[in-house]
């Protein structure tokens, strides 16, 4: 079982997020409003600009959760997270999880249960995304 306890945090390095990479975005996810991918309509909103799509920050979340516990988040993650701020394209992204609950899972030998607080923070350290995973870990 894998040595996990309550005030672990666990990081993703630092992404830094362009107008290419929420274009690849809006690609994969079939979703190109204007707010994502034109930045002559995205000047006109309330965001002065073009921002992300909230699900590419979500999934900086997704990849730490993999990269912390593999198989484990894939077969028995869960994730809850709030949309805190817009990001825009320049913004630097940092992911981090703190384990906030590390018990053994009852009636499953050699199993946790962690809960972990979540957040993506733009260079200004202002939350982008806040939330909590949970995951049962071998």
């Amino acid at each position: 079982m894998k040595e996990i306890s309550k005030g672990d945090v666990f990081t993703l390095p630092a992404k830094n997020v362009t107008q290419e990479m929420i274009n690849h975005y809006a690609d994969a996810a079939e979703d190109h409003n204007p707010l994502h991918i034109d930045p002559e309509f995205a000047k006109t909103t309330r965001y002065g600009g073009t921002i992300a799509h909230g699900m590419l920050s979500v999934a900086f979340i997704q990849e730490l959760m993999i990269h912390t516990f593999g198989r484990d988040w894939l077969t028995s993650g869960v994730i809850e997270t709030s949309f805190m701020a817009p990001v825009y394209p320049g913004d630097t992204i940092t992911t981090e999880a703190k384990v906030i609950k590390a018990e053994p899972v009852e009636g499953a030998e050699n199993k946790l249960q962690v809960r972990m607080q979540v957040l993506c923070l733009n260079g200004k350290q202002e939350k982008v995304i806040k939330g909590t995973t949970e995951v049962k870990v071998s």
